[in-house]
């Protein structure tokens, strides 16, 4: 259907093998859409609670009412990086600023916004252009681990620390690798099933320690 070339190298293997990488990639991307929404998500409501400075009603929910604090440091952030202002880039900031993840972290997170973004608005292109390179399994786990990075970070730095009931002894015995989130319990059932036939995510599960 296509002639020999070394273009169109992606497009070609689309009409002409059996559409397992395919749906790889298509199982990859939908697993990154929506870790990352919900990520995105979680970062951005934590810190506009953290600098609330009252509370509204919005469509019949109870939501925070973006503080000064928050809001001056989104100004900021757009000052420092020239971009528009963005709610999700200051929170991602902040938390990098407060040591929650360290700089390969935060540069990964904004590669994967980037790829985040790609499969939003052109996903044919993340799945056959040979100048974009496929997603791979490792953005996905990468995705997911960051999210439960930041909430395991969240509850032991903010929450517990804050906590007035919280004792040095109940502390002390509280297991933060194993916390999670209502949202990570979630997104970790959906990512088990989604990845269950796949032979690099079953070895990863066997050979490396949880």
């Amino acid at each position: 259907m296509f002639e020999e070339s070394e273009k169109f190298i992606r497009l070609r293997k689309i009409f002409e093998e059996d559409g397992s990488e395919l749906r790889k990639q298509m199982i990859y991307a939908g697993l990154i859409l929506t870790t990352f929404e919900r990520f995105k998500r979680y970062i951005i409501d934590q810190l506009e609670c953290f600098f609330s400075s009252d509370l509204q009603i919005k469509d019949g929910k109870i939501i925070p009412k973006r503080g000064e604090k928050f809001t001056e440091l989104i100004k900021e952030d757009s000052k420092k990086t020239g971009k528009k202002p963005s709610p999700f880039r200051t929170a991602l900031r902040w938390f990098y600023d407060s040591n929650a993840i360290d700089e390969h972290d935060f540069n990964e997170v904004q590669r994967l916004y980037k790829i985040r973004n790609d499969i939003g608005h052109e996903l044919l292109l993340v799945l056959a252009d040979d100048q974009k390179n496929p997603i791979t399994l490792y953005d996905v786990i990468f995705c997911f681990s960051i999210y439960l990075k930041i909430v395991r970070w969240w509850v032991k730095e903010i929450e517990l620390s804050t906590d007035p009931y919280m004792t040095q002894e109940k502390y002390e015995s509280i297991d933060f690798d194993g916390i999670e989130s209502t949202d990570t319990v979630f997104l970790r059932e959906i990512m088990e099933k989604a990845l269950s036939d796949n032979s690099e995510w079953i070895f990863i599960k066997k050979n490396i320690p949880k």
